[in-house]
């Protein structure tokens, strides 16, 4: 195992940062092809004059094979009380009879016994799937797609009416028809309507198709999403994809934040993206 430059606190007199290499170590042994990188920074119950930037008390797990996303997450937790003895635990999206976590880490189990820790990692700590990896970012992407949609239909309650929905097209059919309105709102209803007809067809239902890519080490694979079923291509290089997706993930490569960009898509992380079709 590496050296680690992990900050660390004692509670009860263990150390927390000790504790939490042993876990690694024990885990490394029996876990082929895996690496480990700093979680979380804990601040709470934590001596914040020594450790102003808080101490690590979790690790991210990666496989050889992907070191974009982590496979698991594995802490060491509960030393505040001078009957406290170390808790071990570990969170994967492998464990399906754990305990809820929050974010993308599936389940964590805990216990006060190090080697049932490293005997639910031998059986979790293995390299996720295509579509495992694409749940697990989903939830940023159809964020961001559901916010251009609510906020049109926002628009549209604030400038036609609540019912808007029943109204579109009867409103685009009497402005064909050379329809003058007597009602000033409503004839700032059908302006509006055709003022900003593109924005409307485009983003009153938006859900555009989209491709998953996930980079690995030696490969790359891609899918359009919606049929879980079918299995994504596999390429060497993202050099390969199709000019389409390559072009728009040249673009979220070179942006400076990884933020949701418009019509092209979103960078989860340098080995997972999300392209608009």
């Amino acid at each position: 195992m590496p050296e680690y430059n992990i900050k660390a606190s004692k509670f009860s007199d263990v150390d927390t940062v000790d504790c939490l290499i042993d876990l690694a170590n024990q885990i490394s042994k029996v876990v082929p092809d895996i690496s480990f990188k700093h979680g979380g920074m804990e601040k709470w119950g934590v001596d914040l004059e020594k450790h102003p930037d808080g101490v690590c008390q979790a690790l991210k797990v990666f496989h050889a094979d992907d070191l974009n996303n982590h496979i698991g997450v594995i802490e060491v937790s509960n030393f505040y009380r001078e009957t406290d003895k170390p808790k071990y635990g570990i969170s994967s999206i492998n464990i399906n009879d754990g305990r809820n976590t929050y974010g993308e880490n599936g389940q964590h189990k805990y216990s006060i016994n190090i080697k049932n820790i490293v005997r639910v990692a031998k059986k979790v700590l293995k390299p996720f799937t295509f579509n495992q990896i694409a749940d697990r970012h989903k939830r940023e992407f159809e964020n961001n797609i559901d916010s251009l949609r609510n906020n049109m239909n926002w628009q549209l309650r604030q400038n036609v009416c609540d019912g808007y929905q029943h109204l579109i097209d009867d409103i685009e059919n009497l402005y064909h028809l050379d329809y003058k309105p007597k009602n000033d709102k409503f004839k700032q209803m059908i302006e509006y309507v055709m003022n900003n007809k593109a924005n409307i067809d485009k983003y009153r239902n938006y859900k555009p198709p989209h491709y998953f890519v996930l980079v690995k080490n030696n490969l790359v694979q891609y899918r359009l999403m919606g049929d879980k079923l079918a299995k994504p291509f596999t390429i060497r290089a993202k050099d390969e994809l199709p000019d389409d997706i390559k072009g728009k993930l040249f673009v979220l490569d070179i942006t400076d934040k990884q933020d949701f960009v418009e019509d092209i898509g979103l960078k989860q992380n340098d080995g997972a993206y999300w392209i608009i079709a």
